[in-house]
């Protein structure tokens, strides 16, 4: 694609407008659109990676651009595709519920994570020296809204000193609707201490997660959850809310809490905190759990799907 595609205006003016030429052209038999949309004109049948649908059903959460472009081309994409590929039940069931997409055409197929780089010793990164070594709390996800970060701020400033003042990192960019919680991170006098990275490289992540006490994602609502799995691979315990997607990546190999309740929360984490034997069983669990979700699974299952629709040579209605 040309460069003026970096921008989201651009990609859709080039996915609606210039890829169906070239997918004549180049005689493509399938095409496999891995985020959110492909063209509406579409000249073959195409699969359609859907994620989520919260631009849709939480507009107020997301960026306003990214809430019309969603409107604009999702909801046709996913009712013209051959097949739409999503990654929990969760998101199956608001694709049937939301937009009237027949279970026939939807198949689940959780992401996988790599095991053995997160699971392999990485040093403590060089960004934590300020911390001398301590162990943390650590949340990993761009700052916006639909991350939750609100009640995770809520829930440390309720039991920061009941877990010795354990330092909180985060480690994600300010994204869209974030000037309200980074202007309480920045101003934070306590209790505890608040250390923000900002945008962090995927170099030191599988570090990140390794040394931290535990993560912590307190998400309003997800599409799946990657962090999760993450921690769970290098052998972090983790502490997720309860929505539907988060659970399913994280099975019973994490401890939950009511979403938006950081009085929970707070519960939680002294919990973890004051048994090492419950931190001991976490860790063993969390590796057990993320060592089955594997990109190898996930590429049969999508290869599976591209060859059915190409032998069927049918797209969708």
């Amino acid at each position: 694609p040309p460069f003026w595609t970096s921008r989201p205006a651009g990609r859709a003016t080039w996915q609606q407008l210039f890829l169906p030429a070239i997918l004549r052209r180049r005689g493509v038999a399938v095409l496999h659109a891995f985020a959110y949309t492909a063209p509406l004109r579409c000249p073959v049948p195409y699969v359609l990676n859907v994620h989520d649908l919260i631009a849709l059903e939480h507009p107020e959460l997301c960026a306003t651009t990214n809430v019309w472009h969603m409107r604009a081309l999702l909801p046709g994409s996913a009712r013209r595709a051959a097949m739409n590929i999503v990654s929990t039940e969760h998101v199956a069931g608001r694709l049937m519920s939301i937009l009237g997409i027949p279970h026939e055409r939807i198949v689940v197929a959780p992401l996988g994570v790599d095991a053995a780089r997160f699971s392999t010793p990485a040093p403590r990164p060089a960004e934590l020296s300020p911390l001398a070594g301590c162990p943390y709390l650590l949340f990993v996800s761009n700052i916006e809204p639909k991350k939750g970060l609100n009640t995770l701020l809520d829930a440390y400033a309720a039991c920061a000193d009941a877990i010795g003042g354990l330092p909180l990192v985060i480690a994600g960019r300010a994204a869209w609707k974030s000037a309200a919680v980074v202007q309480r991170i920045q101003h934070w006098r306590g209790p505890g201490t608040i250390y923000w990275l900002g945008r962090v490289s995927a170099a030191i992540l599988p570090g990140l997660y390794q040394h931290a006490a535990a993560l912590i994602m307190p998400s309003i609502t997800e599409g799946f959850g990657m962090p999760v799995l993450e921690a769970m691979a290098a052998g972090t315990p983790v502490i997720h809310s309860k929505h539907p997607a988060l659970c399913e990546a994280a099975g019973n190999a994490g401890l939950s809490f009511a979403v938006g309740e950081a009085q929970d929360l707070a519960a939680k984490l002294r919990w973890l905190q004051q048994s090492k034997s419950l931190q001991e069983e976490l860790r063993a669990v969390g590796r057990q759990h993320a060592a089955s979700f594997t990109w190898q699974r996930w590429g049969e299952s999508a290869a599976a799907v591209l060859k059915r629709i190409l032998q069927s040579g049918k797209g969708g209605t």
